[in-house]
């Protein structure tokens, strides 16, 4: 099974059909669509939802959930809705802060995947509005989460950009946390790079704790318009390729770990 597991829902007239007619074409089986709107800065939930329904076999509904503004009964709310995760994006406090602890308890007793953008986000005239701090955004804080509530599905954004190694780290630490590639990385950076981050295999002493091998850890999303969907599918292509990834953790990065997190079989 293939899966986009990060795009962004657009107010665009005929949005997710011509979204859906491209991952289609590309060979994706299921497209995580989120509710964060980041181009108008607002919450698409009800246009996800209405996604979700239209195309049930395809979409897999990512409920945007404002952090300080939501807390667990919207979660359950989302859940209840037909939500299986939930995007996280510009808090208030950072990640870890006690006071999201309700919000991480319910996703984790509900199966719901978190999907927490972080790194550096995009500069918009709106930043002071949200209080933009990229400082929340590191994931160390997911390391926190990852402790807490051990088994709460966590997908970290952009493997961190640019505290790579920070995310390497606790990736092969935490079994619950994941990572993806979207963003500049592919095109800033060199398939050895990643090579170097991502070491640890099934053999090797130190390795990740369920013996599993670092690129299990690694799901795609796209996180682009539309039109840049391919662009991304070939970058990952081209770094798997450069450093002689075997099929199978291809495949594993191209869906199967993602449909194993979303209890969709691969």
């Amino acid at each position: 099974m293939r899966i986009d597991g990060h795009v962004h829902y657009s107010s665009e007239d005929g949005y997710v059909d011509r979204l859906v007619e491209e991952e289609r074409r590309l060979g994706f089986d299921k497209v995580c669509l989120n509710g964060a709107d980041w181009e108008v800065h607002r919450s698409a939930n009800d246009e996800v939802e209405q996604a979700m329904r239209k195309y049930p076999d395809v979409i897999v509904g990512f409920a945007y959930l404002p952090l300080g503004q939501e807390g667990p009964d919207k979660v359950r709310e989302y859940h209840d809705r037909g939500f299986r995760g939930l995007k996280l994006i510009r808090p208030p406090s950072q990640y870890d802060d006690k006071a999201y602890y309700p919000v991480w308890e319910a996703a984790e007793e509900l199966g719901m995947v978190c999907l927490f953008h972080l790194g550096i986000v995009a500069r918009t005239p709106e930043d002071r509005k949200y209080d933009v701090n990229n400082e929340r955004h590191r994931p160390v804080y997911l390391d926190t989460i990852a402790r807490a509530f051990p088994t709460l599905k966590i997908i970290g954004a952009h493997l961190g950009n640019p505290w790579y190694e920070e995310a390497a780290m606790i990736c092969r630490w935490n079994p619950n946390l994941y990572f993806d590639l979207s963003g500049s990385s592919l095109k800033a950076k060199p398939p050895e790079f990643f090579n170097q981050l991502l070491w640890w295999t099934e053999t090797t002493q130190y390795r990740d704790p369920e013996g599993r091998h670092a690129w299990e850890k690694i799901v795609f999303g796209s996180d682009v318009s539309i039109n840049l969907i391919e662009d991304v599918m070939n970058d990952y292509q081209r770094h798997m390729d450069a450093i002689g990834l075997r099929p199978d953790l291809k495949e594993a990065v191209f869906g199967n770990t993602l449909a194993k997190l979303l209890g969709l079989g691969a």
